[in-house]
C-alpha cells in the first residue's frame, strides 16, 4: 500500500463510517477489537472472558472475571491500547505484504469470538453477517479486491481507534461518572481521575497512529 492509496483508504473509512446505519454497522468492527483486547488481557492475568456484547450504536461489553485489582486494571486499561496497536499491527502486516495471513487473522476473531464469546442478539447478528458477507468477498474476488477490502477494514480500525479514543477523552472531561474504561480505571485507581485515563488513551491512539504513518511512509 502506497501512501497516497494509505491516506485515499483512511479518507473513504472516515466518510463510510460517518453514514447514517451503515457506518454504524461497519465501526462495530472496532468495537470487537476493542472487546477482544479486555478479553486477552483478562485471560493472560489469569481471569476470564466469559462473554461480549455488541450493539448497534457501536458500544460494546465484555464480561471478565479477575484473580484480584491488579487483573481487573489490566484488563480495563486494554481495550483502547490493544484496538490502536491491532491498528498498528495490521498497517505492519500489510507493509510486510502478508495481506492473506491479516486476513485469516480477521477470520480467526470473527469465527472465535461467534463460537465461545457472542451472548446477545445483535452480536449474533452483526458478526454472523459481517462474517458471511467478508467471507463471500474473499472466496469471489481476486487477490487485488482481496487486498482492497483488508486495506479498507484495516483503514476502518485504525481511524476508529483514534476516533473512540478522543470521544473517551471529551466524556472524562464532560462526564467523569459516565466515560466508560477512563471512569472504570478511575474507581479502580481513585486517586487518578478519569479525565487523565482519558488523555492516556487519545495519547496512545496518537502514538500508534503516527507509528502507522511512518510505516506507510517508510515503503516510499
Amino acid at each position: 500500500m502506497t501512501p497516497l492509496s494509505f491516506f485515499i483508504y483512511v479518507l473513504i473509512a472516515v466518510l463510510i463510517t460517518n453514514v447514517p446505519l451503515v457506518g454504524k454497522y461497519v465501526s462495530v468492527i472496532a468495537t470487537l477489537v476493542h472487546e477482544i483486547g479486555h478479553g486477552i488481557a483478562a485471560i493472560l492475568c489469569g481471569g476470564r472472558l466469559k462473554q461480549i456484547h455488541l450493539y448497534a450504536n457501536t458500544e460494546g461489553m465484555a464480561l471478565t472475571t479477575h484473580t484480584d485489582w491488579f487483573s481487573k486494571f489490566i484488563t480495563t486499561l486494554a481495550g483502547y491500547i490493544f484496538t490502536s496497536a491491532f491498528g498498528l499491527f495490521s498497517i505492519w502486516m500489510i507493509s510486510k505484504d502478508a495481506t492473506k495471513l491479516l486476513i485469516f487473522t480477521y477470520l480467526a476473531f470473527l469465527v472465535l469470538t461467534l463460537l465461545l464469546w457472542i451472548r446477545n442478539f445483535y452480536g449474533f447478528i452483526w458478526i454472523i453477517s459481517f462474517g458471511s458477507l467478508f467471507l463471500l468477498l474473499l472466496v469471489y474476488s481476486t487477490d487485488f479486491y482481496q487486498e482492497q477490502i483488508i486495506y479498507l477494514i484495516t483503514c476502518i480500525i485504525f481511524t476508529e481507534s483514534i476516533k473512540s479514543a478522543c470521544i473517551i477523552m471529551y466524556l472524562s472531561f464532560k462526564y467523569p461518572h459516565d466515560a466508560g474504561d477512563a471512569t472504570s480505571l478511575k474507581e479502580i485507581i481513585k486517586v487518578i481521575p478519569a479525565s487523565i485515563w482519558g488523555i492516556l488513551f487519545f495519547v496512545q491512539s496518537l502514538y500508534f497512529g503516527w507509528q502507522g504513518i511512518r510505516l506507510i511512509l517508510n515503503q516510499v
